[in-house]
């Protein structure tokens, strides 16, 4: 149900300062990440956990954001986990070995899973599905700045002052967020607030397991989630020890690739007016599938460079603009249960199948372009062959 007595406006800012928040707390941390083995006398395997058990913890609690936020409102349980992602943030800057440090990136992750949820709930309360893929592509769009500069200040913060000096920057933003969030956010699910019971839960879950356009969707909006976890993981590396640069050429490498994003979900909102959400899904996984191609070309025939490397990789972002902006209200609008579920679910599928790339990765990585290339090529046909089977689920549906 529509909310629109909200200031839409409002909402959609905050939304976008508590994601950009989320954003930042691996975009900041990630120039540092090839210089954390010798920190803390580990391996590079250890040091990316810090990256995948974050997005594992992401998702660790989806399952339980969903319903909260049905009982006892938006606004309450985000503000509570906002509340305990800065209280993590701040732990992370105490770690004297690599197990706290993960230890306070589990805690940091697992608050940051609210925001994800009640993202996507607070869309779908306040707008109708034309209104959410405008929402969607002007909130992608917007949260896809500060990954241009949070790298370029996260490696100058981090060759001045080092490591812990990011998360404590990142605590003191955590809460001007959380304070705003308390003050101007209004909540937005007015609807008479449903009992916990754990029978409902299930039975809403179990729809949406079996939900065939839902699924569907939602493993293209995971194949896009992969590329965001990926290329922070991975890309350090291939700058660092492969091609030779220092950390903070990571950040302008990815503000370069990321302004691509803003470009593709900008073409997003523009032609949403024009094209069935359908047909601008699909434009956006064809365009990922060729520069996951043209990346994998580059790698084979060793010709490696920022510019090389950087083109493929701003080809896929561009393509992703549209794919999350028009996934998640598509495999929203295909769940008949209760939006904060839907919402769960979907964020829960999606952070799971992102994680286990990422550790995928980590455990075939050379280190290299190439295993970056096969596991991004992999990714892209994935979202391919999803989108096949959800058309062709359609086609049968309408038929019969």
């Amino acid at each position: 149900m529509l909310q629109p007595e909200l200031n839409k406006k409002i909402v959609l800012t905050l939304l976008i300062l508590t994601t950009t928040l989320m954003t930042m707390s691996t975009d900041l941390f990630a120039p540092s990440l090839p210089y954390l083995p010798e920190y803390f006398s580990t391996t590079d395997q250890m040091v990316k956990l810090t990256m995948s058990l974050w997005m594992m913890a992401y998702g660790g609690l989806l399952l339980i954001y969903g319903p909260l936020s049905e009982r006892f409102g938006r606004r309450p349980i985000l503000v509570a986990a906002m509340t305990m992602f800065t209280l993590a943030s701040f732990l992370c800057t105490l770690a004297t070995s690599i197990e706290q440090l993960l230890l306070a990136r589990v805690l940091q992750g697992a608050a940051a899973g609210a925001e994800g949820v009640l993202v996507l709930s607070i869309v779908r309360d306040c707008f109708d599905e034309k209104g959410q893929v405008w929402a969607f592509s002007l909130y992608r769009g917007v949260c896809a700045l500060p990954p241009i500069f949070a790298p370029i200040l996260g490696a100058y913060v981090f060759l001045v002052f080092g490591w812990q000096a990011n998360f404590l920057l990142l605590a003191v933003i955590a809460a001007i967020v959380t304070t705003l969030l308390w003050f101007l956010l209004d909540e937005s699910h007015c609807e008479k607030k449903s009992r916990l019971s754990f029978r409902l839960i299930v039975k809403d879950y179990g729809r949406l397991l079996i939900n065939t356009r839902f699924l569907g969707f939602t493993l293209i909006m995971a194949t896009s989630i992969a590329y965001l976890v990926v290329f922070p993981t991975v890309v350090p590396f291939v700058l660092v020890d492969q091609l030779g640069h220092e950390a903070d050429v990571f950040g302008y490498f990815q503000g370069a690739v990321m302004i691509a994003f803003v470009l593709g979900a900008a073409c997003s909102n523009r032609l949403s007016h024009h094209m069935e959400i359908h047909k601008l899904l699909l434009l956006g996984i064809v365009i990922v599938c060729c520069g996951a191609v043209l990346l994998l070309l580059v790698a084979f025939m060793q010709v490696e460079s920022l510019v090389t490397l950087g083109l493929p990789l701003a080809v896929i972002a561009f393509g992703n603009g549209p794919v999350m902006s028009t996934a998640p209200p598509l495999a929203m609008g295909s769940a008949s249960c209760a939006t904060g579920a839907s919402a769960a679910m979907m964020l829960t599928i999606t952070s799971a199948l992102a994680s286990l790339t990422a550790v995928i990765e980590g455990a075939i990585s050379t280190g290299t372009s190439l295993s970056l290339a096969m596991i991004l090529c992999a990714v892209a046909g994935v979202a391919l062959l999803a989108y096949c089977g959800v058309y062709l689920f359609r086609s049968k549906a309408e038929l019969s």
